[in-house]
């Protein structure tokens, strides 16, 4: 990479440092472009050359800031993950649930920005650069084929078990109510297990579905 090159990635870089520092102290709503290049330091004209507007920087943020999370997530269950049997396999989708509401709570306001603006086409269709460039689904998928289990609607399935944490852990850890984190884990872990067990399909002793 060139030295102009260089200096765009460095300026493009500013910009989305302070487009999250001022989107996550006042929100996306309140934040303007104007502020988002003042704050890099740098022309509002320059902003334009990187970005058409605040709509899509807060849309590039919201799948950069779910990467990071998600990628930190993955790469701790995958020391434990081989280790697992196929009847443990659910476990992986539960050690990555627990591992993100983790990160969210340490962080809560990186929660309070990505929650209220991530939709379920970003997530779905993140792509993870240190795991071959795969999607989200591609790695929910990738642990549930390990599964002595077999699910119909996956995509169904996982929608329901993110949006759900998704929301709850909004409202728990940014509003403190109606429970701690703690609690609220305990009892998501077991409807999460409940989802996956509605959605599992059964199989007789000859791996014929019922």
């Amino acid at each position: 990479m060139g030295k102009v090159e260089d200096k765009k990635k460095m300026k493009k870089e500013a910009l989305l440092d302070s487009a999250l520092k001022l989107f996550t102290e006042k929100g996306p709503a309140e934040t303007s472009v104007s502020e988002i290049a003042k704050d890099a330091q740098m022309a509002k004209g320059t902003f334009y050359l990187y970005f058409k507007d605040k709509y899509e920087i807060r849309d590039c943020l919201i799948a950069r800031q779910t990467h990071f999370i998600f990628q930190k997530a993955h790469r701790e269950l995958s020391a434990i993950f081989e280790k697992m049997v196929p009847d443990q396999v659910e476990d992986g989708i539960v050690y990555l649930l627990e591992n993100i509401i983790d990160q969210f709570t340490e962080n809560p306001e990186i929660l309070r920005f990505i929650s209220k603006n991530l939709s379920w086409g970003i997530f779905s269709n993140l792509r993870i650069q240190d795991l071959d460039n795969q999607n989200c689904m591609d790695i929910f998928d990738g642990i549930l084929e390990r599964s002595s289990r077999k699910y119909r609607q996956r995509e169904l399935m996982i929608f329901m078990i993110v949006e759900l944490v998704n929301s709850t852990c909004y409202n728990v850890i940014l509003n403190h109510a109606p429970v701690a984190v703690q609690e609220l884990k305990k009892e998501l872990i077991c409807t999460v297990r409940g989802i996956m067990d509605q959605f599992a399909v059964a199989i007789d002793d000859t791996g014929v579905n019922v």
